[in-house]
C-alpha cells in the first residue's frame, strides 16, 4: 500500500472519527424510562388479567433485554382498597408490603423481591406516585394494613394539598421498603417521584416540595433522607421549573426585611394564601430548618408536549403543544385524525426555536394584517388569535421564504388577551389585503438568567411520549428510528454555547444540553406504537427462564434445582411451595410450549 492511499486512510479514519464524535447514536437505552404501569393489574376476576406480581415478573425480563440509565416506576398504597371488589385489596397488600420478604406466603414476586432483582439491570430506580396511587379517600390512616405508620404526622399534613394529603403515610412505607434487610446493599431506589397533575397548580406544588423539604432535613431516616425528590411538570411551567432547580441562598438568622428565596420563587409563592406560605411570611420566607442552599427540586421532568384542545371556546385560551412534532393537513389536531412525522432534523429545529421564544409551528386557518398608524390589525379566518399562550411570538408567511414581518423579525401577542378573532398589536407589517398562513410559538419558553444558574441544566430531563391518537399526536405516529434521530440532531443543535444558538443560558453565558437527560413516555406506549415487545405479556409459571416460551430449557432448569429450599423464591419453583419437586415438574409440561 502506498503512501499516499495510507494517508487518504488515515483522513477518512479521522473524519468518521470526528462524525461520530458530532453525532451521537442514541438508543433506546440511552432513554430514561417511565412505566406508569398502564392496564396492570385488572382484578384477578377479568379473565387474561395481568397481577401485579405477574406484571413486575415480566418486567424483569424486560429490563434484561432492554437496560434503562434510569427508571420511573409508579406504585400504589398497599392500604388502597378496591371499592368494587374489596377483596383485591389483598393483592395490593401482597405485592407492596413494605416488610415482605422477596415473594409472598404463596412463592409469587413481591415489590421487594422486584426491586432486588430489578437491582443487576438499573441501579437508579424513581418511585412515582400521583393524587390516586396513595389517594386522600383510603380510610387507612394509620398505615395498619401492613402493620407501620405514617412519618411526618408532627409537621401537620393539613398544610399539604388535599390531593396530596397521605404524603406522611408515603414517607412511613417509603422507611420501611429503604429499612428492608432483603434490599440491603441491593436496592436500586435512588429518588422520590411526585406527579402534581390535579393538586392545585404551581403554588400547590410548591407547598408539596417545601413539606418534603422540611420532613427530609428534620424526620427523615439516613436512607431517606438521602434521596432526590423529582417531580413531573408541564413544559409551560418553564417559570416555576427554573425557580425550583435554582440553589437557594444559603440559610440565615430570619430577617423581615429580606427575602431568604430567590425573588421570583418568593413572589409565586405568595400567590396562595394559606399553608405553608402563612406560616413564613412573618419571617419573609424564612426556611428555618434549611442548613443548605439545595434547590428545592433535585430533578425536574418537563412534558414536552400537551393533548389537543378538542373545542376551542372564543374568550378562553388554550393549552396544548404538538405541531413541533408531526404534520396535520389543517395543522388542528381537532380536525384531524391523522399526522406525518416530521423529518427528525426538522423536528429538532422547531423544538430549539420553541424554547428560543421563535415561531416555528403552523397554527389552522390565516391571518390578515392591516397597518393603521403605529398599530396593525389582526383578522384571523379560523385561526388562532391570541393563540395559546401570552406573549406568543408569531409572524406571517407570504410564501417563496418571505415573512411579515420580515427577515427575522417577528410580532408578540399581547399579555392575556382572550381568544376572539380579532386583535391589535403595537408593530408594523401589512399583508396588502391577503389572509395568509402563519407560525408561531406554540408555548413561549425562556430558559435563561436569572434565575437559571450554570448547574440548573443538569437537573432539567426533557420527557417526550410516545403517545399516538386523534388527541395524542405525538411520537407514537414515527417509529423509535426516527425517534433517536430527532435526540441526535437536538443535541447537536444545542452543543453550541453562544447566545444565539443556544437554548440554556446560566449565569456565565449558554450551556448545551446534557446527553443524557432525556426521557419517554412510557413503557406501554413504546411497546404499542414503536413495536419494542409485546407490553406486559402474561408469563406461564412453566416459563421458568422467562422467555416467554416454556420449553426444553425450563425443563432442565426444573431438573437441576430438583429438591432445592427455595425459601427466598427460585423461578424453577413454578407453584410457590418453596421448593422444586414433581408438582414444578408437572407444570412445565401442562404448558409446554408458548406462553
Amino acid at each position: 500500500m502506498t503512501k499516499r492511499y495510507i494517508c487518504r486512510l488515515v483522513m477518512i479514519m479521522g473524519f468518521l472519527a470526528i462524525s461520530s464524535v458530532g453525532f451521537a447514536q442514541t438508543t433506546l437505552n440511552d432513554l430514561i424510562l417511565y412505566d406508569y404501569r398502564d392496564g396492570a393489574p385488572v382484578k384477578p376476576s377479568v379473565p387474561g388479567s395481568v397481577s401485579l406480581a405477574k406484571y413486575h415478573q415480566w418486567l424483569l425480563t424486560y429490563l434484561d433485554k432492554h437496560t434503562p440509565p434510569r427508571m420511573v416506576l409508579y406504585i400504589t398504597d398497599p392500604c388502597a382498597p378496591d371499592i368494587t371488589d374489596p377483596a383485591f385489596r389483598r393483592n395490593w397488600l401482597n405485592f407492596y408490603n413494605p416488610n415482605a420478604n422477596a415473594t409472598d406466603s404463596t412463592g409469587k414476586l413481591t415489590f421487594v423481591g422486584f426491586l432486588k432483582q430489578a437491582n443487576a439491570h438499573v441501579d437508579d430506580i424513581e418511585l412515582l406516585i400521583d393524587s390516586a396511587s396513595f389517594n386522600h379517600n383510603v380510610t387507612d390512616p394509620q398505615n395498619g394494613c401492613w402493620n407501620g405508620s405514617p412519618s411526618g404526622q408532627a409537621m401537620n399534613p393539613t398544610l399539604l394539598p388535599l390531593a396530596f394529603e397521605r404524603l406522611p403515610n408515603v414517607m412511613g412505607w417509603l422507611d420501611a421498603v429503604m429499612a428492608n434487610t432483603h434490599l440491603q446493599g441491593s436496592n436500586p431506589v435512588k429518588a422520590l417521584s411526585l406527579d402534581p397533575e390535579g393538586s392545585g397548580g404551581t403554588p400547590y406544588y410548591i407547598d408539596i416540595l417545601l413539606w418534603l423539604d422540611e420532613y427530609m432535613t428534620t424526620l427523615a431516616s439516613p436512607a431517606v433522607s438521602s434521596l432526590d425528590i423529582s417531580m413531573t411538570l408541564g413544559f409551560e411551567a418553564h417559570t416555576t421549573t427554573k425557580l425550583l432547580v435554582a440553589e437557594l441562598p444559603a440559610p440565615v438568622a430570619p430577617n423581615v426585611s429580606i427575602s431568604k428565596w430567590p425573588a421570583d420563587l418568593w413572589t409565586t409563592a405568595q400567590h396562595t394564601d394559606h399553608n405553608y406560605i402563612d406560616l413564613l411570611n412573618a419571617n419573609n420566607g424564612y426556611l428555618h430548618w434549611r442548613t443548605s442552599s439545595d434547590p428545592l427540586l433535585d430533578r425536574a421532568y418537563l412534558q414536552v408536549y400537551s393533548a389537543c384542545v378538542p373545542a376551542r371556546v372564543n374568550g378562553n385560551t388554550t393549552s396544548e403543544f404538538w405541531r413541533w412534532i408531526n404534520n396535520s393537513p389543517t395543522c388542528d389536531c381537532s380536525v384531524a385524525g391523522t399526522y406525518t412525522a416530521r423529518q427528525p432534523a426538522d423536528v429538532a429545529s422547531s423544538l430549539v426555536k420553541t424554547m428560543q421564544r421563535l415561531p416555528a409551528s403552523c397554527g389552522p386557518g390565516t391571518i390578515e394584517a392591516t397597518q393603521n398608524g403605529t398599530q396593525v390589525k389582526l383578522i384571523g379566518t379560523g385561526s388562532f388569535i391570541p393563540f395559546m399562550q401570552p406573549y406568543s411570538r408569531f409572524r406571517l408567511d407570504a410564501g417563496n421564504g418571505v415573512t411579515i414581518p420580515p427577515n427575522d423579525a417577528v410580532w408578540k401577542s399581547p399579555s392575556y388577551t382572550p381568544m376572539v378573532d380579532e386583535m391589535n398589536i403595537t408593530a408594523t407589517g401589512d399583508s396588502n389585503g391577503q389572509s395568509l398562513p402563519y407560525e408561531f410559538t406554540e408555548i413561549t419558553m425562556d430558559f435563561r438568567a436569572p434565575p437559571m444558574t450554570d448547574t440548573s441544566p443538569d437537573r432539567i430531563i426533557l420527557m417526550f411520549s410516545a403517545e399516538k391518537s386523534g388527541l395524542l399526536p405525538f411520537f407514537g405516529w414515527g417509529t423509535q428510528t426516527t425517534f433517536y434521530q430527532f435526540i441526535d440532531e437536538f443535541i447537536n443543535a444545542t452543543r453550541a454555547t453562544d447566545d444565539a444558538s443556544t437554548v440554556y443560558v446560566g449565569s456565565t453565558g449558554g450551556l448545551p444540553v446534557a446527553t443524557n437527560r432525556f426521557a419517554i413516555y412510557d413503557l406501554k406506549q413504546i411497546c404499542d406504537n414503536w413495536n419494542i415487545t409485546n407490553y406486559g405479556t402474561t408469563l406461564c409459571d412453566g416459563d421458568v427462564n422467562s422467555t416467554l416460551t416454556v420449553d426444553i430449557d425450563d425443563l432442565l432448569l426444573v431438573i437441576e434445582n430438583w429438591g432445592d429450599s427455595c425459601t427466598d423464591g427460585c423461578p424453577a419453583d413454578t407453584d410457590g411451595d418453596n421448593d422444586v419437586d414433581i408438582e414444578d415438574l408437572l407444570t412445565v409440561l401442562a404448558e409446554y410450549g408458548d406462553c
